[in-house]
């Protein structure tokens, strides 16, 4: 066994593990699809955790405000 048929039957069982039968091209298809989902969920928690962090502060400035406002009408 030379070492291309040792790399080529480490990447076969590489894939199987992840369950990817590399001789079958919609099972390769299938699971490029799953990469690019993953991929899509991940860049929509980023933009939902920008959201979050982003509305948590604007709250937190109008919190400040009011009470600034409040305690100078108080006086």
């Amino acid at each position: 066994m030379n070492e291309q048929d040792a790399a080529d039957r480490a990447v076969k069982k590489v894939f199987a593990i992840l369950g990817v039968d590399i001789d079958k091209p919609e099972s390769i298809e299938e699971f490029r699809e799953d990469l690019r989902f993953g991929r899509k969920l991940r860049k929509a928690a980023d933009h939902g955790t920008m959201a979050f962090v982003g509305t948590v502060v604007v709250g937190l400035c109008v919190a400040a405000w009011a009470g600034i406002g409040a305690k100078l009408i108080s006086d």
